[in-house]
């Protein structure tokens, strides 16, 4: 079983407005998240505080898209996650996929998406896959710089043990999730190939970042 998870909570504060209904190419936002990931699993998750209203826009055929309602909202994206993971879980521990994205990121790629799915069915021993982030991209500003954690391929039961631990200890980073898991990052000479543009990385905090894109 594979499930997308699109994380479509937060307050846009930064952006000044309901960004995952902002419009890119005729499609909203969270509308272009779920139709990256919908060809890939079984059935999309959208874990929001309350129902956005492009989620009936976001439908794709043959691919449930459900909302999962977050139990704290604005707890932050690890409490929207955990709370999906719940919904998601499988009988079997090892085949359990999730791919996790976020609502914000309107570029994503299918085929690094599945290539990351790919990598972590491949091997049991590992129960998350990040994508390397290309040094162009590293923001040298923040000490460490920060790593990017979206998209994020992982193993449902283990993610599911392993956000509980983290938000019990008081972090709700997903950070924190991924240092819990054991986890491999592919490294950016692998994907890039197959996302010359380094897409499937961009998300929207602001305004300026949608207008970016846009002139991208």
């Amino acid at each position: 079983m594979r499930t997308g998870i699109v994380l479509a909570g937060g307050r846009s504060s930064r952006f000044g407005g309901d960004k995952l209904a902002a419009e890119l190419d005729g499609r909203s936002l969270l509308a272009s998240a779920v139709a990256a990931v919908a060809p890939l699993v079984d059935g999309v998750l959208v874990a929001a505080p309350r129902p956005p209203e492009s989620l009936l826009e976001a439908a794709v055929a043959d691919v449930p898209v459900t909302l999962v309602h977050d139990r704290d909202p604005f707890a932050g994206p690890l409490a929207g996650l955990a709370n999906a993971l719940d919904t998601a879980v499988d009988p079997d521990p090892v085949a359990d996929l999730a791919i996790v994205v976020g609502g914000d990121m309107p570029r994503l790629v299918p085929a690094v998406l599945r290539s990351m799915l790919d990598r972590l069915a491949a091997d049991p021993t590992i129960d998350a896959v990040l994508l390397g982030r290309p040094q162009s991209l590293v923001d040298t500003e923040r000490q460490p710089p920060r790593r990017a954690v979206l998209p994020l391929a992982v193993r449902v039961r283990a993610a599911t043990r392993a956000a509980a631990e983290a938000i019990d200890s008081g972090d709700r980073s997903l950070q924190a999730l991924v240092e819990r898991l054991a986890h491999v990052e592919i490294p950016p000479a692998v994907w890039l190939p197959l996302d010359p543009g380094a897409n499937t990385l961009l998300d929207v905090d602001t305004a300026g970042d949608l207008e970016r894109i846009r002139r991208r």
